[in-house]
């Protein structure tokens, strides 16, 4: 199973090796530590034995990572007898390679007597810190940390969000009053811009009868545009048109998209509870996906849209 990181802090993978029967564990939980008291979110590595485990363990976990620590215990001697060199973790390099195409912030730690500039490293510009002491660990790489300035308040992601009471009442041209409720994008990086974002209904189920509606995919509008695709500034939010219900027809659920056929509008209605999941693409993010509850009721004030459990 995936280990659970629901915390807003930024996500530190550390890449430690742990080899059995050393004391290698005991240091990476102590480096684990000392990375969560300076704010952040660590993730631990452990070797997996099966490639399902690669998918759903290191491979997600790297993927929702915005700063890698990469710790290179020494491992077995080299079998050249003129020097005294070991190799380094196997495990932990693999990781390395991962994490430079994925463009992490890297803080790299090699213990004394590992072959320097051996594997994937020689072509990083990592400047590993030298290291004889294992104990020090955790304070060097606190001192790293905060030396290369870190920063716990953000994370390499969108997010879906909403509050309960997000609507707004609008006239349309036609002079009929719609209740627009939207739902906000928020891009948590603190330096990159989400380019072109486009959001599209993805799934919605009817939760009494169990049964999905079928749905065609379309551009959704944000609000405030008539632009299908939009940026998204660092740590901004912006909002788009997750559907109207005019006053008048309470329990019919309509959308704004960029659809010139009704054949691809959604059709939503009638009293009842619907679970909707909605996704955002862009060029440089991974798709996000959320999901909210519509509360539809004949009175349209007690309608709500919130999200799912």
């Amino acid at each position: 199973m995936l280990e659970s990181r629901i915390s807003n802090a930024a996500r530190v993978f550390i890449s430690c090796g742990q080899a059995r029967g050393s004391e290698e564990e005991k240091i990476a939980r102590e480096i684990a530590e000392r990375v969560r008291n300076l704010g952040f979110d660590p993730y631990v590595a452990v070797t997996e034995q099966t490639l399902r485990g690669l998918r759903e363990n290191i491979f997600e976990q790297l993927r929702s990572s915005e700063y890698f620590i990469f710790v290179d215990f020494k491992r077995e001697r080299l079998a050249n007898p003129e020097t005294d060199e070991y190799r380094g973790s196997l495990f932990s390099h693999q990781e390395l390679s991962i994490a430079s195409f994925l463009e992490l912030d890297v803080i790299a730690l090699q213990e004394s007597g590992v072959k320097p500039d051996d594997g994937i490293i020689r072509f990083l510009q990592a400047n590993a810190i030298r290291f004889t002491d294992r104990h020090t660990l955790p304070n060097v790489i606190a001192d790293k940390i905060r030396e290369r300035n870190w920063d716990p308040g953000w994370q390499n992601e969108l997010i879906l969000e909403r509050d309960g009471a997000q609507f707004s009442d609008a006239r349309r041209p036609d002079d009929l009053t719609g209740r627009y409720f939207h739902i906000n994008v928020h891009n948590r990086h603190h330096t990159k811009t989400a380019q072109n974002c486009y959001v599209y209904l993805e799934n919605a189920e009817d939760l009494g009868s169990g049964e999905s509606l079928p749905l065609k995919i379309i551009e959704f509008k944000w609000a405030g545009t008539m632009l299908p695709g939009v940026g998204i500034a660092p740590l901004a939010r912006r909002p788009f048109d997750a559907f109207f219900i005019l006053h008048n027809l309470p329990t019919v659920v309509q959308v704004n998209s960029f659809s010139d056929s009704t054949e691809f509008l959604p059709r939503i209605s009638g009293e009842g509870r619907y679970k909707l999941t909605y996704l955002v693409v862009s060029n440089n993010f991974h798709p996000v996906r959320g999901t909210f509850v519509l509360n539809l009721n004949a009175t349209l004030d007690q309608t709500s849209l919130l999200p799912s459990a």
